[in-house]
């Protein structure tokens, strides 16, 4: 359970419930407008400071942090920035990274397996048909406060180098490019997902001869073996479905919402 929560401007938000680790969400269940927090969370609130001082402007921080440089695996921590300092909203998860590590979004290349290192912004997207949204899915919104679109058939994102399309949702199904993700083909690792601001706005390589630091970098549903162990990604940051549905429900765009990964050294000293 989610509970109360801190009063902004005289209006104390009321509290609400989120999805048990170990019951299935609930598609449609509307997330309340208020800023939640669940009352045991733990969570690296020296990290968040340190953050926080040189990202005045954020009051939300999905953290995703790895041990070093060439981990696959990490966690993911959600905390919110109130009168009185960093608060945690929801406690650690165990997240996986790419299958390279993570790099600082400037040092890295599509298709190098590494997740971007740095402090991006929510993404904001705009598709081929105009919609725009921030969060995505095969699945139904779960009831999330950023704008959600249902994954369409012709749904492809750009990923090959040099294309107008490289970090672009456009429409071409099937989506032959030989990077690009055409996202009804990943009806269970993209059930929901959230779009990781890395190389957006503009985008870098999607013209012949810029650099292409990244495309498709997302928080999504793990990838399992077929012995049921989680997988590292090819660049984007993953969690068990429960974890990611809550994790989603709770990013507020209200609150200038960022992802800062990287290694927890990284992140307190450099991101």
């Amino acid at each position: 359970m989610l509970a109360a929560i801190f009063a902004t401007g005289g209006i104390a938000h009321a509290a609400i419930d989120t999805i048990g680790s170990d019951e299935p969400a609930t598609v449609g269940r509307a997330a309340a407008r208020g800023v939640a927090f669940a009352p045991d969370a733990e969570c690296d609130l020296d990290t968040a400071a340190a953050l926080g001082q040189r990202h005045p402007d954020v009051h939300q921080f999905i953290l995703m942090a790895t041990s070093r440089s060439t981990a696959t695996s990490g966690t993911v921590e959600v905390m919110v920035r109130t009168g009185s300092g960093w608060r945690c909203q929801l406690s650690t998860m165990s997240a996986m990274f790419g299958r390279t590590g993570t790099r600082p979004l400037t040092d890295r290349r599509s298709g190098d397996g590494t997740t971007p290192a740095g402090v991006f912004p929510l993404g904001l997207v705009t598709a081929w048909d105009d919609e725009m949204f921030s969060m995505f899915g095969n699945s139904a919104d779960p009831g999330v406060l950023a704008p959600y679109r249902d994954v369409q058939a012709q749904d492809c994102w750009g990923a090959t180098a040099g294309r107008s399309s490289y970090g672009h949702l456009v429409s071409d199904e099937g989506c032959p490019g030989p990077d690009d993700e055409w996202l009804p083909r990943f009806n269970q690792v993209y059930s929901h997902a959230a779009v990781i601001g890395a190389n957006l706005d503009p985008v870098s390589g999607d013209q012949p001869g810029e650099t292409p630091y990244a495309s498709a970098i997302f928080l999504h549903r793990h990838s399992y073996t077929s012995g049921g162990v989680a997988k590292p990604t090819s660049g984007c940051v993953s969690l068990a479905y429960n974890d990611l549905v809550d994790t989603l429900r709770i990013i507020d765009p209200r609150l200038n919402p960022h992802f800062a990964i990287g290694t927890t050294t990284y992140l307190r000293t450099t991101a």
